[in-house]
Formats: structure tokens, sequence, C-alpha cells
């Protein structure tokens, strides 16, 4: 596990290519028990395949991304979503050394058992992500990752790990969403791309309607 710090430093802001999205090297200074999270590309995606980024905005009070993720994002199509989700979509700029270390960390990922690519620079974003949430100011966030191999890395890394049904699993228990809600933005996600198999669908609902007090 990582060294606690309970400081949250002023992030120093740079101006970037990517409209109002603008990279910085730390996160904003917040309010004690407030909380932030650490995405990677795939979560984003399925948040605007199914409008649902402003309910993890009820959750996460911002949510951090690499710029790495912003490429990805882009490339998919969802560039006017992405800037419609600023201020509370915050780009975070790597420093040399986490750069250098995220490349380390995804050949763990494209090594890793779980993983269908052997390509390490495929994985980068998911990298990124990592080393990003491995700073101390991020020692009570969670990072959101849905692929399997990056989930594997991070979690002996000791960083505290959800994917987007994950986050909706926790809008049911916060009585954001009805269970229905959460299989609903699935069976979106699923019909608009993502890979949410229909038997992983049905498991996740029925976890929902467990954990929320529903059934």
């Amino acid at each position: 596990m990582r060294a606690k710090s309970g400081r949250r430093h002023e992030g120093a802001f740079e101006e970037s290519q990517h409209g109002d999205l603008m990279a910085q090297t730390k996160p904003k200074a917040r309010l004690a028990g407030v909380s932030f999270a650490v995405s990677n590309t795939g979560p984003l995606i399925s948040a605007f395949q199914s409008d649902s980024f402003s309910l993890l905005s009820k959750i996460f009070a911002e949510i951090h991304i690499p710029m790495s993720c912003v490429v990805e994002v882009e490339k998919h199509g969802w560039a006017e979503k992405m800037q419609m989700a600023s201020p509370q979509l915050v780009v975070m700029k790597l420093t040399a050394n986490e750069t250098k270390r995220a490349m380390i960390i995804a050949e763990q990922i494209a090594q890793d058992p779980n993983s269908g690519d052997p390509i390490a620079t495929n994985h980068l974003g998911e990298a990124e992500a990592i080393v990003l949430a491995l700073r101390s100011e991020y020692q009570d966030d969670l990072i959101l990752l849905d692929e399997l191999a990056a989930q594997a890395v991070a979690q002996k890394m000791g960083l505290e790990i959800s994917g987007f049904p994950g986050v909706l699993l926790l809008a049911v228990h916060n009585r954001l969403i009805s269970p229905e809600g959460l299989k609903e933005r699935l069976e979106t996600c699923r019909q608009k791309g993502t890979h949410y198999a229909t038997i992983f669908i049905q498991k996740v609902y029925a976890m929902a309607k467990q954990n929320g007090g529903y059934s």
C-alpha cells in the first residue's frame, strides 16, 4: 500500500490543443471528504454511450484522466461529449518519469494472462491512468478501469479499482438510479459497441437488486 498523505496541492495549468480541457500536473485543492476518480478511456466511453456522465458527477466531484485518454476518446468520436463534461473532467499531465513508468506498466499489462493484446503500446492509456492514480493525492480515490489485465496489474499495486458497471452499482446503492436503470445503461452500452455480454449484464443487474435492497 502507498504511504498516506493528507495534503492536496493546487495544480499548475497548461494550455492544450483540446479546447476547454486543460492539462495540469497535480489535482486542485479539494474539501475533506470529497471524492475524485482517475479514469481510463473505457469507463468514460461507456458513460458517454449511456448518457451517464452526469450520474458519475454526482458520485465524484471530478474525474481525472491522462492526455492519452483524451486522444482515445476523440478517436472513438466522443470529443463533443468530452468537452461538455468539462470542468468535471480534468486532464492531468504526467511527468517525464511517470511517462517512463507508464511504458513499463504497459508491458506488464500486455504480458498479463488476462490480456488479449501482447503489444505494450496499445495499453499505454490504461498504464498512464494507473501511474496517475499512484500519486499520493489519489490515495483514497478509485481508479476506473474496465480491462481485466489492467485491473489485475493495478490491484497488485494496491489501487482501489472499479469499472463502469461497478460505478453503476454504487449509484444504485446510493439510490441515484434503480437496478432497472443500471440494466438499461449497460444494455445501451452493449448496443453501441461495448463488449458487455448479456449474461454479465444479468449478473450485475442481480447484484444491484440484492445489494441495493430491491430484492
